[in-house]
């Protein structure tokens, strides 16, 4: 690609050549973990014994982890000679704490490994979004072009590993995890270590200024919102299905059938960009995310209507979160896309995540697996009356 001067928060920037194959590639191996935690880290945890309500809670931290970390390395970052440096520090000490998972033997070991490799995890993705978007001069479209191939490895993995579940044991979990760290960690050291950097002053005080604005507010109470409706999904949904007699296989085939809808999304988002305002792109996602559980909720025994649910995956995660990204770049400037990505990532995935699970786990004996998606789908619509009603006109 031969350099050329992209327009970014009224600046201009020169993308020379980006590493596409090193960008991509961590995007493969990072969903493809994503892809080991999200729909089988709840059966890895129950395979081990531990109660709904533990799970829940195991999960819950998990997800608070992920407010504090991304900030604090952010913070972090002007002590790194670049953002490469600090994703190589954050995936080793990720893949050391993860190896302890084997001498956990408790609830709370199990719960200090998992908040020790989430610290460390949760810092990656932020910086590697920042990376990605400055080597791409904050072009929107080659963007989803690179994170598309995430949701192809999450694909890959989710049907791989319920194939090798279904003949060994979700034991076998860890090990395919370990492989996946420590493939992040060397695709971090063949990464040109000056990749998207970018070296800028700013006041110390302008990224709270940014940040307490009303509507940056606003798109962060939505994100935390959305979050906490998908916390029975992301922690329930594989034990819910297993529990109406769904197999692994079928399980990872829902999970891959979700994520694919997804991909075709970021594939051709930039084609459907423009039909939508911003806020119009939230509202329609809202409203799909909301039936989503509702069609999980009520009708969980049909392999059709599961298959549309998860076919609306497409919206209450990939459109919003490539919405999500424009929103961070109109947001804030260059020198602050890295903190304004760990905002989005620790407090709407952060907390979001963290109060779903906690919820989730919490309720999941008390109501029933089809009373907490149902409750959801009650999130969501809350989320989708404050986009309707209360974003105001700037934020389209």
């Amino acid at each position: 690609m031969p350099a050329q001067p992209t327009p970014v928060s009224g600046k201009t920037v020169e993308v020379q050549n980006p590493p596409m194959a090193r960008l991509s590639l961590f995007y493969v191996l990072y969903f493809a973990l994503l892809g080991c935690i999200a729909p089988y880290w709840g059966l890895y945890l129950q395979n081990r014994d531990f109660a709904a309500e533990d799970i829940g809670l195991l999960m819950a931290g998990f997800g608070l982890v992920r407010v504090a970390a991304p900030n604090l390395w952010a913070a972090l970052g002007p002590l790194f000679p670049s953002p490469v440096h600090m994703v190589r520090l954050a995936g080793s000490l990720t893949l050391l704490c993860f190896v302890f998972i084997w001498q956990a033997d408790s609830f709370s070991s199990v719960l200090l490994v998992m908040l020790g490799y989430g610290f460390f995890w949760a810092a990656m993705l932020p910086q590697y979004e920042a990376i990605t978007m400055r080597a791409l001069g904050n072009q929107i479209g080659l963007y989803s072009r690179i994170r598309v191939w995430g949701s192809v490895g999450f694909i890959v993995l989710v049907l791989l590993a319920g194939y090798l579940f279904d003949l060994f044991s979700v034991a076998l979990l860890p090990f395919i995890m370990l492989l996946l760290m420590s493939g992040i960690v060397l695709n971090s050291w063949l990464m040109p270590a000056s990749t998207g950097h970018v070296r800028e002053f700013h006041e110390g005080d302008g990224f709270l200024r940014i940040a307490g604005q009303g509507p940056v507010v606003l798109f962060i109470l939505m994100t935390v919102l959305l979050q906490i409706s998908h916390g029975p999904y992301y922690t329930f949904f594989s034990i819910y299905l297993e529990s109406l007699s769904y197999q692994s296989w079928q399980i990872g085939l829902l999970w891959a059938v979700g994520v694919a809808a997804e991909v075709i999304l970021f594939w051709q988002f930039r084609h459907l960009a423009e039909r939508l305002s911003l806020k119009n792109w939230c509202v329609v996602s809202l409203l799909l995310t909301s039936i989503r559980w509702l069609l999980i909720a009520l009708v969980p025994g049909s392999v059709v209507v599961l298959v549309m649910a998860q076919l609306m995956h497409a919206f209450s995660f990939g459109a919003m979160h490539v919405v999500a990204m424009r929103y961070v770049q109109m947001f804030f400037p260059a020198a602050m896309q890295g903190q304004g990505q760990a905002l989005y990532s620790s407090i709407g995935f952060g907390m979001g995540s963290a109060i779903g699970a906690w919820l989730s786990g919490s309720l999941w004996n008390v109501l029933g697996g089809s009373e907490v998606f149902v409750l959801a789908g009650l999130v969501s619509v809350v989320a989708l009356l404050l986009v309707t009603f209360i974003f105001r006109s700037e934020t389209n």
